[in-house]
């Protein structure tokens, strides 16, 4: 989640903005309906915050350095998603008088603050004693920005006030564009040489591939000593909310992105696949062709119910007459792990989740004809979303980590040569 986020003034970026566009701090206060100072000021205040020139200063204008062009192209990006989240709440009425009004006369960075705390309120109490105010004033601060916008965003339950549909909603894109923001400001400390550290945060889906993903992070981090990387595991549906909060970059593992989801973005690495996970020695391992009816005579650690391997399981003794005993029910690795090495038990797993253990012989994977094939493996991400360079680096990685996977078909064992 987002702790306590730090909010920019809204005007300012506006200001930095224009300037950037018409060249000139007179010209961006005019058009602005302010002072020369006060654009002047905001500058300044940003390029103290940043710890860089966003400007050149010269005798025909005011231009955009090489950081100012990379830091105003999250500020157009920022101003884009609140805009159109504005438009959206706001309704049709919205133009009803010609033109729009600007972003920052309907928003302050307040009540972008008080917004994004309500929209959690597990973490309500916590965060107003951190900021040291009382929740009362972020309810007040948002009650205000419904009589801008016109639209009720909280409601009062028996737990207290939450947010609506609609202020969810609103939360949900003043995330987004606040982390336009964070992305610019990092980008601009690293572009200057500071030593700023981008925080990377990755939802890692059960049975995603733990091998495959470690070694992209020891590859990632040994090119990016300041990085921070983030690993947040969960399924699918508790990190499709926290992609779509900002809360995470992307989602790494099965490529299950449902229809509604229009504003999700999909891309494929590597085609995994299901097999029979055995402790090293196990009897199955002299079975040529292991049926569901073999299967069915050893008892199995199987994961929850409505996860994809424990359907996949499922599916393997439907109409056969004849099920195992399901005797264990977990989902750590660390558990099933031990409970195969020192047993009988049986699982399945994906063959990237087991790629280690099964290269040092600590379990034995098997193919299997009767399980059915896997959607692909990759990435989840927003629509739209703009990725940093060092995210960039990071899904190079993981790239070069799954190229190097087997990709053959293995729901059957090799063919065995006699030596003649």
């Amino acid at each position: 989640m987002i702790d306590c986020p730090e909010i920019p003034n809204v005007r300012h970026l506006r200001m930095v903005q224009t300037i950037g566009r018409l060249g000139g701090v007179s010209s961006a206060a005019r058009e602005l309906n302010t002072s020369q100072p006060a654009v002047t000021q905001a500058v300044a205040n940003l390029e103290k915050d940043l710890g860089a020139e966003l400007f050149d200063r010269c005798a025909t204008g005011t231009f955009p350095s090489e950081l100012g062009r990379l830091f105003l192209r999250r500020v157009d990006r920022f101003f884009g998603v609140l805009e159109d989240a504005m438009r959206d709440v706001q309704g049709s009425g919205a133009d009803r008088h010609g033109k729009a009004p600007l972003a920052e006369r309907l928003i302050t960075g307040s009540q972008i603050r008080s917004l994004i705390v309500i929209s959690e309120p597990a973490t309500l109490e916590v965060r107003a004693d951190r900021l040291g105010v009382s929740s009362t004033s972020f309810y007040r601060s948002v009650r205000e920005l419904e009589r801008t916008l016109g639209r009720n965003l909280i409601e009062r339950t028996p737990n207290g006030p939450v947010c609506n549909k609609t202020g969810a909603f609103l939360a949900r894109e003043l995330r987004k564009a606040i982390r336009e923001i964070d992305f610019g400001r990092i980008e601009v400390q690293q572009a200057a040489g500071s030593d700023a550290d981008m925080e990377i945060v990755i939802g890692a889906l059960p049975m995603s591939g733990s091998f495959v993903l470690s070694e992209a992070l020891r590859e990632f981090m040994g090119l990016r000593r300041t990085a921070k990387v983030r690993v947040i595991t969960g399924d699918y549906r508790f990190l499709l909310n926290e992609l779509s909060l900002c809360n995470i970059d992307m989602i790494f593992g099965l490529l299950r992105k449902p229809e509604w989801a229009t504003d999700l973005e999909e891309e494929a690495f590597f085609q995994d696949a299901f097999c029979v996970v055995t402790r090293k020695g196990h009897p199955l391992g002299l079975v040529p062709d292991i049926t569901p009816q073999h299967l069915a005579d050893y008892d199995w650690v199987v994961p929850a119910e409505g996860t994809p391997r424990r359907a996949q399981i499922d599916n393997l003794f439907a109409g056969t007459g004849k099920k195992p005993r399901f005797g264990i029910e977990t989902s750590s690795l660390a558990t099933l792990r031990a409970l195969l090495v020192n047993s009988d038990l049986i699982t399945i797993m994906t063959r990237s989740e087991v790629h280690f253990d099964a290269n040092i012989d600590l379990v034995e994977s098997m193919p299997c004809r009767f399980l059915a094939p896997l959607p692909a493996k990759g990435i989840t991400t927003r629509t739209g979303w703009l990725p940093t360079d060092a995210h960039l680096t990071f899904l190079d990685c993981l790239r070069g980590a799954t190229s190097k996977l087997e990709h053959v078909d293995h729901r059957r064992r090799p063919a065995v040569k006699l030596a003649s």
